[in-house]
């Protein structure tokens, strides 16, 4: 089951239920990434660009655990500034821990510190612990000296990120996946006008499933149009 947090702080830790290994486009370059990470390192250290895979793959390892019944939790970072380091407390009693996107909290004092903390209680637990970031430990701008050299003493992955061609087809997979068959004109088009990374494109394939489901309509541009207002 995954841990509990205390209700008055309300940072979404739900997973999405698409976010598993089975559903994670492999370029062919992250292979070993993704073996280590199903794999039983105690602690990694996973970077890469924004819509490299981050995140999905973090929660690929926490409902990879809750697989085999084990407690796991995922702790995004992208609005730390709204809530307390206090959230960290306590969280090594969880087997398996992700803590996601933590450039953001980079010169903040007292979360570097509940990350040092945290990194010492789960080592002393045995817990799992799975951190990310945008950039290699040795590039964080972290003001707690400790703390970068522990993030520099972990085992280290870079994802590779994805050029347009292979945006393309990661949307095909992922569209595939949903029962969902893009033209390749519907699948131009949506890379051509959508951001340019991997969480807007599949933010465009949400919006326009939905639609698409709702309206009982296939996928065309004229549907795209429509809901995306381009």
């Amino acid at each position: 089951m995954i841990h509990h947090i205390d209700t008055q702080l309300t940072l979404d830790l739900s997973l999405n239920d698409e976010a598993k290994f089975e559903n994670f486009f492999d370029v062919g370059s992250n292979a070993e990434v993704i073996s280590e990470l199903k794999g039983t390192a105690s602690q990694v250290f996973l970077w890469g660009s924004l819509g490299s895979g981050r995140t999905h793959l973090l929660q690929s390892v926490c409902h990879e655990a809750l697989t085999k019944n084990e407690s796991s939790i995922y702790i995004p970072l992208l609005n730390a500034n709204k809530f307390s380091p206090e959230i960290l407390q306590g969280l090594e009693n969880v087997d398996t821990i992700c803590v996601d996107d933590i450039q953001f909290v980079q010169k903040k004092a007292a979360w570097e510190e509940a990350l040092f903390q945290l990194y010492n209680k789960a080592k002393d637990s045995g817990s799992r612990l799975v951190i990310s970031a945008n950039q290699a430990p040795p590039n964080l701008e972290l003001t707690l000296a400790d703390l970068q050299s522990r993030l520099c003493g972990l085992p280290v992955f870079k994802l590779s990120s994805l050029d347009e061609s292979w945006q393309m087809e990661v949307l095909k997979f992922r569209a595939k996946q949903r029962g969902i068959k893009l033209s390749v004109s519907v699948a131009d088009y949506i890379v051509a006008r959508s951001q340019r990374d991997m969480h807007g494109l599949i933010c465009v394939l949400d919006a326009v499933d939905q639609i698409s489901f709702a309206e009982k309509r296939r996928i065309t541009i004229p549907l795209i149009k429509k809901v995306m207002h381009w």
